[in-house]
């Protein structure tokens, strides 16, 4: 599969899994700002980023970045009836950005079966901190693509870093 094709339908399947995970499991609707893309030097994070390497013949990032006041509405729904102690807050609030981008990236790879015969791998999510966050791509000379996202609870963006040759001019038409 041509990676330009190979780009738009994981951007597809993830945007098109996120609006209705997001609608369905928490009631909250997102909307479409703006998108971005550039080299992965340049990317904006929100507060809390989580990670997943796609692998196979996709073999790129999928990024989900949070603000902080919509991943805390994420993390108290998410939370409702456990007994939190204050000192495990920060840990539960990352194991909520955790769960929905695992939750999301899962159902993408049903939709993405068909681009590797060998099949889809994802790693478990990694919650990237503001000192290593632009350490996480081993993938060389890594570029962008940035899907903004609004709420009423606060902003979100979904991200892929790929290789330049997947990323580079697939979004400019």
């Amino acid at each position: 599969m041509l990676a330009k094709k190979l780009i738009a339908t994981v951007m597809q399947s993830v945007m098109m899994r996120t609006h209705a995970y997001f609608e369905g499991e928490f009631n909250i609707e997102l909307t479409e700002q703006r998108c971005t893309h550039g080299q992965f030097e340049d990317m904006i994070l929100l507060d809390t980023t989580a990670v997943i390497h796609v692998g196979g013949t996709i073999n790129l990032l999928i990024a989900f970045g949070f603000e902080s006041s919509l991943l805390n509405v994420i993390y108290e729904k998410m939370t409702e009836e456990l007994e939190i102690e204050l000192h495990e807050i920060g840990i539960y609030r990352d194991a909520a950005a955790s769960d929905v981008i695992n939750t999301i990236v899962g159902h993408c790879t049903i939709d993405l079966l068909h681009i590797d015969k060998n099949g889809v791998t994802i790693t478990p999510p990694t919650i990237l901190d503001c000192n290593h966050a632009k350490k996480a791509s081993h993938i060389k000379n890594a570029m962008f693509y940035t899907v903004n996202l609004n709420t009423a609870l606060g902003k979100m963006n979904i991200s892929l870093v790929a290789q330049p040759e997947m990323l580079e001019n697939n979004f400019n038409e």
